[in-house]
């Protein structure tokens, strides 16, 4: 395998990676998943707009979005920075991506990875979930959820909100490190007889006896 061509896998990569950001549950892109029998409020029975506006204020809904995307075009880099390195390790010694071209990489990955989070303003995710919350969720069953994140109880909640999650994600992590290793290991070592040395190029051994 030439080094151009695991130059033009690895631009693969990034594109399904950002293809990945921009189909994540975040995304405008994402068709909806319905389940078959959900229930939608009769119109005269919705929770207002401006009762979802409080719902999400109380919620923190703002926030805790700002706070995702945020932290998304890092975790899909650290993902995408793996799966070079597992790849440029199966290729032999001289046709490896060197160290610059890898920062090159990531470099031009980073900065696309920030533009997508630039596509879809949290604001206009806020402002497209409101009616579809309004669809869901009753006048009366809005102003018993404000009461309950408005009570110390509710906003407790949200304020360890983000040491649960941080917690919970470490122990997933670990759990799908764990879990996904014999897969790689499989996928690795397919990818090493994909890229053995090219029998045409010069001094490559040709494995028959002379």
């Amino acid at each position: 395998m030439k080094t151009g061509r695991f130059t033009a896998m690895i631009a693969g990569l990034a594109l399904m990676a950002l293809t990945a950001f921009a189909q994540s549950p975040s995304s405008p892109k994402t068709p909806a998943t319905q389940p078959a029998a959900a229930s939608v409020i009769p119109s005269d029975q919705q929770a207002t707009k401006e009762q979802i506006e409080k719902l999400f204020e109380v919620m923190r809904l703002k926030k805790q979005m700002q706070s995702m995307m945020g932290m998304m075009p890092q975790i899909i880099l650290q993902s995408f920075q793996a799966q070079m390195k597992n790849i440029n390790e199966t290729l032999p010694p001289g046709k490896r991506l060197m160290p610059q071209d890898q920062a090159a990489l990531e470099k031009v990955m980073n900065k696309y990875m920030q533009r997508a989070t630039e596509v879809y303003p949290v604001d206009e995710m806020i402002a497209d979930a409101i009616p579809v919350y309004q669809r869901h969720i009753s006048r009366t069953d809005a102003d018993a959820v404000i009461a309950f994140y408005s009570s110390s109880a509710g906003q407790r909640i949200l304020e360890e909100q983000p040491a649960i999650m941080s917690e919970y994600m470490a122990i997933v992590t670990g759990h799908m490190q764990d879990l996904m290793k014999p897969l790689a290991d499989e996928m690795k070592a397919e990818m090493q007889e994909i890229v053995k040395p090219d029998l045409t190029e010069p001094g490559a051994s040709s494995g028959k006896p002379n």
